[in-house]
């Protein structure tokens, strides 16, 4: 007589073989995240590198545009302006931008102000009297006031040789503080009248002639004269005789050497 046929039912639990699916399945868990922060910690270095944001613009070059030029510019960058120091230039209009905070190039979140210092104007002197000074005394008055000397030149002139009779700006004229000012020198008359030296001491007769342009050639002594020492007794040529600049006058005068 056959046994009829069991049917088989679910095996029974495994404690043991649960626990080690369990485990499995928490260390691919872990693998998982694992891998998952790594490729985003790699992503975010790669396209955001560190210092930077995803929302970073870079500050554009403003300097020498005019202050509402300027914000203009930031503003389409995504930047706002803010007025920082006004100050004199000595080239810059007014208005003009003469420097930026932070710097052009510089990575900066959007919305970021940049702080921008503007020309207040520029810095003007008054071109000083320079007829009839020498060279160097012009250039000392030049410099005083901010202003250089620019291209010197000669030309024959009544007026003592090696004097200003000429400034380009003219004398009184307000320009920009370091403006270059042309002086116009006197290299004597082309030609002169000898000048009356008689009586003179011979350090004030010496001045009038180099002056004009003359030299002073051999000076000779009379002990005999009752004059103060010193003083011009003669002259050659004679005043009033039409010379040419650079010629040689030769004095007497009383005294010893």
């Amino acid at each position: 007589m056959t046994e009829p046929a069991r049917s088989e039912g679910p095996p029974p639990p495994d404690p043991l073989r649960d626990r080690e699916q369990t485990t499995l399945l928490k260390r691919h868990g872990w693998v998982a995240l694992a891998g998952f922060v790594a490729a985003w910690v790699y992503v975010a270095l790669l396209v955001f590198p560190p210092g930077s944001t995803a929302d970073a613009v870079s500050v554009p070059t403003v300097v020498g545009l005019t202050y509402d030029d300027a914000a203009r510019r930031l503003s389409d960058s995504g930047l706002k302006a803010s007025l920082g120091e006004s100050r004199l230039s000595g080239e810059a209009p007014r208005s003009t931008v003469l420097a930026q905070t932070p710097a052009a190039g510089s990575r900066v979140p959007r919305g970021e102000r940049v702080s921008l210092d503007v020309s207040a104007g520029q810095e003007r002197s008054s071109i000083p009297k320079l007829i009839g000074l020498t060279r160097a005394q012009a250039e000392d008055a030049l410099r005083k006031v901010g202003l250089v000397t620019g291209r010197v030149t000669e030309r024959a002139d009544d007026h003592a040789r090696g004097t200003i009779i000429l400034s380009q700006p003219a004398v009184g004229q307000v320009v920009p503080t370091g403006t270059a000012v042309d002086l116009v020198l006197s290299a004597g008359p082309t030609e002169l009248s000898m000048p009356d030296v008689i009586g003179r001491n011979l350090a004030e007769a010496r001045s009038t002639l180099e002056q004009l342009g003359l030299a002073v050639g051999e000076v000779a002594y009379d002990s005999t004269s009752a004059a103060p020492t010193g003083q011009v007794l003669e002259q050659t040529p004679a005043a009033g005789t039409q010379i040419l600049p650079g010629a040689t006058v030769i004095l007497r005068v009383s005294g010893k050497p």
